[in-house]
């Protein structure tokens, strides 16, 4: 499912190219003067590490034959109505977010929050209002949270409306916010059944039918019965 990064078209790449050097020189004087990064990313930062952006995801001869395209495939109704390729689509998708290796560009950006905006004044005042803010509500909610948070961030934030995990890579918990969520995290449909939620296991997989892009119901089910084991599921699941 992996997918080359898209290119500008020769004209505005010229445009682009010819003021390269002066928007490096101002990006980073920005930086450098900052107090505060807010790094957003969206499906072209995965793009870079080759993997398909939302465009593409779903271009598989399976699919196309149906006439279905990413747009059709993310609707909550095939979960019910046709399982199997509601978690061959997602299996697919949480399988190559696996096996992918996130490109060089979130080690850079996590150098730069380690030596420029987690450790200034800055940082710290932000840290202990966000304490403030936070502790009745964190005292309230009480349920256990899928990744480990151990500090408030300071000066450095993600907001991303990518799913496929990579920022918790290389970044904090606690400075990661996704709009969309992400494909290791599950709950249950059924809030009687189950509370919270939760993320795969670390050697989990799913097994796709290539062809069909199916599921493999055995693999399903050894995620289920994971889950019934480590997390407060009934039986009614």
């Amino acid at each position: 499912m992996g997918a080359s990064p898209s290119a500008p078209e020769s004209k505005h790449a010229a445009a682009l190219l010819s003021g390269h050097d002066a928007a490096c020189i101002e990006a980073a004087r920005t930086i450098a003067e900052a107090d505060v990064f807010l790094l957003c990313t969206g499906a072209g930062f995965s793009a870079d590490s080759g993997l398909a952006i939302y465009a593409d995801v779903a271009k598989v001869p399976a699919y196309a034959a149906r006439g279905l395209e990413y747009r059709d495939l993310c609707q909550p109704f095939w979960l019910e109505q046709e399982p199997e390729l509601f978690w061959g689509f997602w299996g697919q998708c949480y399988n190559d977010y696996r096996n992918t290796t996130p490109h060089p560009g979130y080690e850079i950006l996590d150098r730069w929050a380690e030596r420029r905006f987690r450790h200034s004044a800055i940082a710290e005042e932000i840290r202990r209002g966000l304490a403030a803010d936070t502790e009745e509500a964190a005292e309230e909610d009480g349920t256990e949270e899928p990744y480990h948070v151990t500090d408030h961030a300071g000066g450095f934030f993600v907001f991303t409306s990518n799913v496929d995990a990579h920022h918790f890579d290389w970044f904090k918990a606690g400075e990661i916010r996704e709009c969309h969520g992400n494909t290791e995290v599950y709950q249950c449909a059924m809030p009687s059944a189950c509370t919270g939620v939760w993320r795969a296991p670390p050697d989990f997989a799913f097994e796709v039918d290539k062809k069909k892009i199916y599921k493999n119901a055995k693999i399903l089910l050894n995620l289920l019965v994971f889950l019934k084991k480590t997390k407060n599921i009934n039986k009614s699941l």
